[in-house]
């Protein structure tokens, strides 16, 4: 006697998301994971395409028919121009990819907020207990060694606390968002989030948690201030104390970091604004040349990787994208998705956490958590 197993569709599709998140996660201890981020995730959205809502956008679909066909011209030309062909499709399936996960509405991401919700406290415990020892021990050269040597990041002390930046925390600040705007409050998963960004050091998560709150509370700090305009005595100072402790910490880090990070990155403006801005230089374009800091030959990420895409596709390209994925969310009665997505493009400009499966992945959580 047979035993038949039924897998429908919508486990199948929680199997390979299951799969990608974990490799994005815990692709810093095993390097080896990489290699199944993209191809899980591209199955999963082959899988959710039925969930995929075109008919409330009418004018999205010809601006994203023209968006494909622009973007196959410049890798054509670009190809021609010599550029790697495996560089070019790597974008091209990016920038493709992005907009049509934004069209995903699963009605059952559920589960698919469940895993990821687990695999992420055990991302976030690790990241704290390396932190926490780290910190008592205030010695980080074997944990750097170890990060160095495999590829996973880098982990160091600046002025005294712990920087763990290593793959797969960049997803972070966008759980903490999701999670608050889901339940509409500060949960103890939403904080082990933002807490676990703020352990990574990174001042690029720093500003995305500050951005996202001057955004949700703003408004209503607004309104709240023209019914009590007396207690402005009060509101004044604190919001000058917060701000001044923000812009300390903000001058501080760069200060710090200027002779090498953000010396850097004057030096790709330079590198990556050499290109038409109109329509680029190509997708897939190779970067070539350097300087002081740095030799870019053959490089595909940036910490200006919004200036990546620019020098690829230029004002065009980049416009379109982005009119892509913000119709979407301008055009609906709420503004929280836009507000979350805005605050995502604003604190991965300056880093590299833009444009790859990290947009993908921002992308589906802000569409089918934020209501």
């Amino acid at each position: 006697m047979c035993m038949k197993i039924r897998i429908n569709k919508n486990t199948l599709a929680c199997a390979f998301w299951t799969v990608s998140m974990m490799a994005y996660m815990f692709q810093c201890y095993q390097r080896e994971l990489a290699t199944l981020i993209v191809p899980c995730l591209a199955t999963f959205l082959l899988l959710e395409s039925n969930h995929m809502k075109f008919q409330s956008y009418r004018s999205w679909m010809p601006l994203y028919c023209f968006f494909f066909f622009y973007l196959t011209i410049s890798g054509i030309i670009s190809y021609i121009n010599g550029s790697s062909i495996g560089s070019m499709l790597r974008f091209y399936l990016i920038l493709l990819a992005i907009p049509l996960a934004q069209c995903v509405r699963e009605p059952n991401f559920h589960a698919e907020w469940i895993v990821l919700k687990i695999l992420a406290v055990v991302k976030a415990s690790t990241v704290l207990l390396t932190w926490i020892d780290v910190f008592i021990k205030q010695d980080y050269q074997s944990y750097r060694m170890w990060a160095k040597s495999t590829g996973a990041g880098d982990i160091y002390i600046l002025n005294g606390i712990p920087r763990v930046q290593i793959l797969g925390t960049s997803i972070f600040v966008t759980l903490f968002i999701c999670e608050f705007m889901k339940e509409r409050r500060l949960t103890f998963y939403g904080a082990l989030m933002a807490v676990t960004a703020l352990a990574a050091g990174n001042s690029a998560y720093v500003l995305g948690i500050f951005a996202f709150v001057v955004f949700y509370y703003g408004p209503v700090l607004l309104k709240w201030i023209k019914k009590k305009h007396w207690k402005l005595i009060f509101v004044i100072p604190i919001s000058i104390v917060m701000v001044t402790v923000f812009g300390f910490y903000s001058l501080r880090s760069m200060k710090v970091k200027a002779e090498f990070s953000n010396a850097v990155r004057v030096e790709q403006i330079q590198v990556l604004t050499e290109t038409n801005p109109i329509i680029g230089s190509g997708l897939g374009h190779n970067v070539s040349g350097g300087g002081v800091w740095r030799q870019y030959d053959g490089d595909t990420y940036f910490e200006l990787q919004t200036l990546y895409i620019y020098n690829q596709i230029g004002i065009i390209g980049l416009g379109t994208f982005y009119l892509l994925t913000l119709i979407p969310y301008a055009r609906q009665k709420k503004r929280k998705k836009l507000m979350c997505y805005i605050t995502y493009l604003i604190y991965t400009f300056f880093n590299p956490y833009c444009f790859d499966s990290t947009h993908i992945f921002a992308v589906l959580l802000i569409t089918n958590c934020v209501e």
